[in-house]
C-alpha cells in the first residue's frame, strides 16, 4: 500500500473520517424546492450531539444575539439557514478530526488557532467589502488546511519527514510536500472534501488557497471567497499565526489584493478585531 500514490492510499483507509448523514441530508433538503425550514430543523435536531453544539455556538458571544436561542428552528430564523448549515458542517468536520494525533513537532493547538484566525479574518474582510455571505467566507477559512490534518493522522511518518525537510532547508512548504509525497495538502483536502460532498465553494477554496491565480473557469462568487481566504492565510502568517510552518508570503498576494479592491492598510483594523476575537472563538468551538 505504501508504494501507491497518497490519493489512492486514501481510498484504502477504512477509518478515513466521514461526515454524519445529517450534513448530506441538509444539503439535499436545501437543494429541494419542496423542503421547509421546519423539515431542515428536524433533520438537524435528530443528531443530538451536533444540534446541542450548534445551539451552544449560536448562543456564543461571536454572534451577539439578544436573548437565548433554545431550538434549531429558532436559530435558523435568527441567523439564517446558510449560517446554521455552515455551523453544522464545521462542527461535523472538527468532530471528525477530534483525534489529537501522535506527539510530534506538529502542534494541533497552533493549527486550530491558525485556521480560526483565517476564518474570522476572512469573514471580517467580506463584511468590510460588503460582499457575499460572511459565513461562507468563515467556513472556507476554517477548512482551507484540512488536508494537513489528514497527513498528520494517516500519514504521520511522511508528514514528519516533510516538516523536518522544510525546517532544515527553509524551502517552500508545498514544494517540500510535492518532493516527498508528490501531492500537496491542498490536493488531499480537496480529495476528502469531494468524498464528503461538501459545497463546491469550500472544496475549491481548499484546492486553490495557495494558488488562486491558477483557479480558472470558477464562478465569480466562489473566486472572491478563495481570493479572500488566500489573502487572510498570507496575512495571518505574516503576523505570527502560522501552524509551525512559518514561510514567505504567499505568491500572488499583491495581485489578489488588487483584484479584491483593498490594501493591507484596509485589513489592519479588521485584523485587530480578529486578534481580539479568535481565542474566544476557538474556546467556544471546543478546540
Amino acid at each position: 500500500m505504501n508504494e501507491l500514490p497518497i490519493l489512492q492510499q486514501l481510498d484504502l483507509i477504512d477509518k478515513l473520517p466521514t461526515l454524519p448523514v445529517v450534513v448530506n441530508q441538509i444539503n439535499q433538503l436545501i437543494a429541494s424546492n419542496r423542503s421547509s425550514m421546519a423539515q431542515i430543523a428536524a433533520v438537524i435536531a435528530r443528531d443530538q450531539a451536533i444540534a446541542s453544539r450548534v445551539i451552544r455556538l449560536v448562543n456564543s458571544a461571536f454572534y451577539g444575539l439578544q436573548g437565548r436561542v433554545s431550538s434549531i428552528q429558532q436559530a435558523i430564523t435568527l441567523l439564517g439557514l446558510n449560517t446554521v448549515k455552515n455551523l453544522v458542517t464545521g462542527v461535523a468536520v472538527i468532530k471528525a478530526f477530534d483525534n489529537p494525533g501522535k506527539p510530534s513537532i506538529f502542534d494541533r493547538q497552533k493549527f486550530w488557532m491558525h485556521t480560526f484566525a483565517c476564518a474570522v479574518l476572512s469573514r471580517g474582510i467580506s463584511r468590510l467589502r460588503k460582499c457575499g455571505e460572511p459565513e461562507d467566507y468563515f467556513m472556507a477559512g476554517l477548512l482551507h488546511d484540512i488536508g494537513i490534518l489528514v497527513l498528520d493522522q494517516f500519514f504521520h511518518e511522511k508528514f514528519i519527514s516533510i516538516l523536518q525537510e522544510y525546517t532544515k532547508n527553509h524551502t517552500d512548504y508545498t514544494e517540500t510536500e510535492i518532493a516527498i509525497i508528490q501531492v500537496t495538502h491542498c490536493d488531499i483536502g480537496e480529495y476528502l472534501s469531494q468524498k464528503w460532498h461538501i459545497p463546491e465553494l469550500l472544496s475549491l477554496s481548499i484546492k486553490y488557497h495557495h494558488t488562486p491565480l491558477f483557479a480558472l473557469n470558477i464562478p465569480p462568487s466562489i473566486l472572491d471567497i478563495l481570493f479572500t481566504v488566500h489573502i487572510s492565510d498570507s496575512f495571518i502568517q505574516s503576523k505570527g499565526y502560522h501552524i509551525g510552518l512559518k514561510g514567505e508570503p504567499a505568491k500572488g498576494s499583491r495581485v489578489i489584493l488588487h483584484r479584491l479592491g483593498i490594501t493591507e492598510s484596509d485589513i489592519i483594523p479588521v485584523w485587530e478585531e480578529t486578534q481580539n476575537t479568535v481565542a474566544t472563538v476557538v474556546r467556544e468551538w471546543g478546540i
